[in-house]
């Protein structure tokens, strides 16, 4: 669903009483961490931490697709992600910032015996539903969070399993996971100790229940490789559920990393301190100066499924808000943000909006016009703007799929029907032809290529050979791409921005908003190459001038001339 803002900033922070940095073997004083960034410091940490669980979540539905028949689990089976921060205490008393996450497994009808635990059976191997959870485990451990996984860091890690009420009457057991002798436990809420061994095997629930959480600790130890290195303390929390059926022997994890992010924080509070992040410290120009210009921002991250989101893309579009009201002194109601912008709400809520402005001044207006999301190109490479609410059942290809199939080549057909629900620039730009205005620009932070701002395909379109003809634009319009339209435009992860978009604030930033155009767009270009190339995803932007301008559009300011 899209959301509409006129002047919302983006200043929410996560708020926590207090915070102390600690280092793995190295304890940081709290007079080390600027107070005046604490907030800042948190909110982009929870920003880093709502990402992985993204991630995680598109890893788990992935995951489920893709496991061979033998492996499958039903349909309706649900794995349940969380992850945030946590203020924590020490053993020596004082504060903390944790990392936790789980992931848990539930579902109420099952297709296979093997799907969950067969009656008696405490081998992870023996479900499907447990080995699925140890690989999502060791994923989340091992590749999306490796970073908080230092060696030496404090691990807990809570197991959680279970039984249905069938009685267990005496059952072997081979010793796969050891024997244990009054072996700490909690059992449908209670604190409990444990004994079970080869010799006496299994002759109740709290064992099976038990065996099933040791099971699962034994193979994540096996899978994770960052596991072995880290400090760890093993809990588990067992119960017999009160009904019969394999739907009641579930599973669960429950992970947290002690002081996981103390290198980070204090890192990112240097960095404030010598003011390296563009969404902070915006700033000031007198309030409403610039009141004959007017913004519309359009940040498009979320698309649906078959399309992936598009990193940043929120975050790019409120923080250039911040930017244009700030900085730029243009007045919050002459500021138009609207994120996930279906064509409609781009043609009604944006372009008309414009439009009517035009006219009811009488020209004397100048217009911003800013995208972020995804881009595609037709066969001679003329650049398309991709709104939310694609319909896909028109798209054969795309029709019912939950991910695209980048190897397979769009056919002609779809290609065109694909195109016909996206906006063309030139067309964005020929919707001015007929109403007076001073100047527009229009910046374009998206690849055209087919390709994803993290450098991976995102759909396979034919394209000619040729090189791309750049735009037809009649009106005193300057388009800013921030890569050509056979290229890619990328990500900053580090500074959570389109690559371009980050230099545009660093420079608005730098100048206060004070710069022509000439100097202003020729040095985010010096310093994009500069940067991405040195990350090897050498980026260049491109300008494209339309009408009178081309003689002078050098020496237009974005805050007025």
């Amino acid at each position: 669903m899209q959301k509409l803002h006129f002047h919302r900033l983006a200043t929410f922070f996560v708020a926590i009483a207090a915070l102390s940095v600690f280092k793995a073997n190295a304890q940081y004083s709290e007079a080390l961490v600027n107070s005046e960034y604490r907030d800042i410091i948190l909110k982009q940490l929870q920003h880093s931490v709502e990402q992985r669980e993204t991630t995680l979540r598109n890893t788990v539905h992935d995951y489920l697709l893709a496991l061979p028949n033998d492996r499958k689990l039903y349909d309706e089976s649900k794995m349940t992600v969380k992850a945030n921060l946590e203020s924590g205490i020490t053993n020596d008393g004082l504060r903390e910032l944790n990392y936790k996450f789980s992931i848990s497994y539930s579902c109420h009808n099952f297709e296979s015996l093997t799907d969950n635990y067969p009656t008696g059976k405490y081998l992870c191997e023996h479900s499907n539903a447990s080995m699925a959870l140890v690989e999502l485990v060791r994923t989340m451990i091992d590749e999306i969070s490796s970073d908080a996984f230092k060696e030496g860091k404090k691990v807990d890690i809570k197991i959680k399993a279970s039984t249905d009420i069938t009685p267990v009457t005496q059952l072997s057991y081979n010793g796969e996971y050891g024997d244990f002798q009054y072996e700490a436990a909690r059992y449908n809420g209670e604190s409990v100790r444990i004994s079970v061994s080869q010799q006496s095997g299994i002759s109740t629930n709290a064992q099976l229940a038990f065996l099933r959480a040791q099971g699962i600790k034994h193979n994540l130890n096996k899978a994770s490789s960052l596991i072995k290195k880290t400090d760890n303390t093993f809990s588990f929390d067992t119960r017999s559920h009160s009904e019969a059926g394999i739907q009641y022997r579930d599973v669960g994890i429950e992970v947290v990393v002690h002081g996981a992010f103390d290198e980070e924080i204090v890192e990112m509070n240097e960095r404030l301190i010598n003011d390296e992040f563009v969404d902070y410290n915006i700033p000031k120009n007198a309030e409403n100066s610039n009141a004959k210009t007017y913004a519309l921002i359009i940040a498009n991250e979320r698309y649906g499924a078959p399309l992936p989101n598009v990193p940043h893309a929120y975050n790019d579009g409120e923080v250039l808000q911040q930017y244009c009201i700030r900085t730029l002194g243009i007045p919050s109601r002459h500021v138009k943000i609207i994120e996930d912008a279906t064509i409609g709400d781009i043609k009604k809520e944006g372009v008309d909006w414009m439009k009517d402005i035009a006219k009811a001044s009488k020209g004397d207006c100048s217009f911003i016009i800013y995208f972020a999301g995804h881009g595609f190109s037709d066969y001679d490479h003329n650049p398309y703007l991709v709104p939310a609410g694609i319909n896909y059942r028109r798209i054969k290809a795309l029709r019912g799929v939950s991910n695209i199939d980048t190897e397979r080549r769009l056919s002609c057909r779809d290609t065109k029907k694909l195109l016909k629900q996206c906006l063309r620039v030139d067309t964005l730009c020929a919707w001015f032809n007929r109403v007076p205005f001073q100047s527009a620009t229009v910046i374009l932070d998206a690849s055209f290529n087919d390709i994803q701002r993290d450098g991976t395909r995102l759909i396979n379109i034919k394209h000619s050979e040729s090189k791309p003809k750049g735009l037809r634009i009649r009106n005193n319009i300057i388009v800013v791409a921030a890569a050509a339209f056979d290229k890619t435009a990328f990500a900053f992860d580090e500074q959570h921005h389109g690559f371009f978009t980050y230099f545009l604030l660093k420079e608005l930033k730098k100048t206060k908003g004070n710069a022509d155009y000439g100097t202003f767009f020729s040095s985010i270009r010096n310093e994009l190459e500069e940067e991405s190339s040195l990350q090897g995803l050498l980026q260049e932007s491109v300008v494209y001038v339309g009408g009178k301008l081309k003689d002078n559009w050098t020496t237009q300011r974005l805050m007025g001339n």
